[in-house]
């Protein structure tokens, strides 16, 4: 639900941007690499991941709507996240691979901030959701023919954690080109298409709480992008 909306008001958003004035509309595209890494209750937890993504974005003037999407498979710092056990006390559930499975989607409304012909900042702030997916194992002890206690999985059952926050990033661009182009995209069929390096560091709220009761902190990010831009000129 979360992620239809965002990309309805993004698509809103960037229709009125083609509609706009000569010279005031852009739209553009980016993705990239990046990290992420959880603090606080969540480090306890998951560790920090490498993550890859990208997004769209849009804007008017100087203000700036995107939308974007990243994955990431990070490791466990605890193996019983439901500290599930058996009558002596010993693990009755443990986590069944090494890593699970890590989604973020954002929608954010920005400001551009020109220093200069080849670098601009983007402050901007909107809605982020996080999402974990794994597998667990239910696990049953017994004693092996030396008598040592071992366990093995009698049932594998998937877990998933979601949880909608907010998230604040500087995307910083560094402008590596620019030509104009023929494109029905912008007013009058032409526009101009930039290429720039983007750097963005960002922090986002997540609290899974109500599935696990130490699972909450912030998350902690940055991004590397390759960014193309097509912006309206004027007439």
């Amino acid at each position: 639900m979360v992620r239809k909306t965002a990309l309805l008001i993004l698509l809103l958003f960037i229709t009125g941007v083609v509609k706009a004035q000569n010279g005031n509309s852009m739209l553009g595209f980016y993705g990239g690499i990046g990290s992420v890494f959880p603090t606080g209750g969540l480090h306890d937890n998951f560790d920090g991941c490498v993550t890859f993504g990208g997004g769209i974005t849009g804007a008017y003037k100087h203000i700036t709507l995107k939308a974007d999407v990243y994955y990431g498979q990070p490791s466990f710092n605890k193996q019983n996240m439901f500290a599930i056990t058996d009558e002596q006390g010993r693990d009755a559930q443990l986590n069944a691979a090494a890593s699970a499975t890590q989604l973020g989607v954002s929608a954010q409304l920005g400001y551009n901030i020109s220093l200069g012909n080849r670098v601009s900042i983007i402050p901007s702030t909107g809605i982020y959701w996080s999402h974990y997916k794994w597998n667990v194992n239910d696990i049953k002890w017994s004693k092996n023919a030396d008598g040592l206690d071992v366990f093995q999985a009698v049932n594998t059952t998937t877990v998933t954690m979601g949880k909608v926050g907010w998230i604040a990033s500087i995307d910083i661009d560094v402008r590596l080109h620019s030509k104009y182009v023929n494109t029905s995209l912008m007013p009058r069929g032409q526009g101009r298409y930039t290429s720039a390096v983007r750097l963005t560091p960002w922090v986002a709220t997540g609290s899974f709480s109500n599935a696990v009761p130490s699972a909450k902190g912030c998350f902690v990010g940055l991004n590397v992008s390759y960014a193309g831009l097509l912006s309206s000129i004027m007439q």
